[in-house]
């Protein structure tokens, strides 16, 4: 249905990119190389991975054998495999795959943020609008643990306004976007998010770059691109809305990492120098992307123009790096709050 869709849309380059992601999530791909001394490395296909793209497109990732993933679960699975000996991955498949005993080092972080909270149409300032089905790419993926954290942040709201004095309570707004106290969590592939909204199955959806932009252009809400820079005054915190309390917590979920750099513990132990000789380097092409982000967009479009053989459209990918931060410095707290979150929901279990 979803490949008859595409043929019909084809003249829409927006759309050609959906149609191309989807036929990427079905399933991995790679590129092989026969010398079996190079690092084996991998990666995602999105913008959040712009370090190992841009390092492989460049050559300054030369001594490596690249292969490049549809989901996190997929890159997941290699790691757990040994088919990997380093890779780029999310957080919540990290934390997964340590809390079955996977032996993963992280190297650094490669970047943060570029997640988004999408409404559908039916969405109006100024009115109601209650999310009673929200979407995420996996059930248990960095975007999923994000989405729980928002909407356990708005009910602890919601509860402390009701302690409010009447009135302290008259003097601020009821909240316009709510979650329902029976929200549902789809898992629903980023690439048929459209469609599903089309179809009236969901209200929402928490999702990474590059499909923030792509919906955005498509005409959806993206309630993260209006979300205030600074902290909120005390009587935003309590009125939770003209959105702010939520637009508050979507800024800060975009301080979360989105992509860690990670190696198998054997493999470093015995390869040490040569994968401190790769940090090295990809320290050294994170530097380039913070400082001339249209080169980046430049190296991750053509370097996407070759494997799915389409015309992807450069300033698309621009627009998509500039909703992301990029840096090497991990901050634990963070991840031992999405940890947290995941043993909460019994993704994974407490070691302690």
């Amino acid at each position: 249905m979803h490949n008859r869709h595409c043929e019909r849309k084809r003249s829409n380059p927006v759309l050609k990119l959906v149609c191309l992601l989807l036929v990427l999530s079905v399933s991995a791909c790679s590129k092989p190389v026969d010398d079996a001394s190079k690092l084996r490395l991998g990666y995602l296909l999105n913008a959040s991975h712009a370090v190992p793209i841009t390092g492989l497109e460049s050559g300054k990732f030369s001594n490596t054998r690249a292969q490049y993933f549809s989901s996190g679960g997929y890159l997941l699975n290699a790691l757990i495999t040994k088919n990997l000996d380093l890779a780029y991955i999310g957080p919540g498949p990290y934390l997964n795959a340590i809390s079955k005993g996977v032996k993963l080092k992280v190297l650094a972080l490669s970047s943060l943020g570029g997640n988004s909270l999408i409404l559908d149409h039916k969405y109006k300032p100024g009115k109601t609008y209650k999310i009673k089905r929200l979407a995420v790419p996996q059930l248990g993926n960095t975007q999923d643990l994000l989405a729980k954290y928002i909407v356990g942040a708005s009910r602890a709201q919601k509860d402390r306004y009701k302690t409010l004095s009447p009135e302290m309570k008259s003097m601020l707004e009821a909240p316009k976007v709510k979650f329902s106290k029976r929200l549902e969590y789809l898992a629903v592939n980023p690439a048929e998010i459209e469609t599903i909204f089309a179809a009236g199955d969901i209200d929402a959806a928490l999702v990474a770059e590059p499909w923030g932009s792509l919906l955005e252009q498509r005409s959806y809400i993206n309630l993260s691109k209006s979300s205030p820079e600074g902290a909120l005054s005390l009587i935003q915190e309590l009125d939770g809305d003209r959105n702010s309390f939520i637009q508050e917590k979507l800024v800060e979920i975009n301080r979360f990492p989105a992509a860690l750099l990670v190696v198998d513990e054997d493999f470093y132990s015995q390869h040490q120098q040569q994968v401190d000789k790769f940090l090295k380097q990809q320290n050294q092409i994170l530097e380039s992307i913070q400082a001339d982000r249209n080169q980046a967009a430049r190296l991750i479009t053509e370097h996407l123009r070759k494997i799915t053989k389409q015309d992807i459209q450069e300033n698309f990918i621009a627009l998509s790096l500039r909703k992301l931060k990029f840096g090497t410095e991990l901050d634990q707290a963070k991840l031992e709050s999405l940890r947290q979150i995941a043993i909460d929901h019994k993704y994974i279990r407490n070691a302690n």
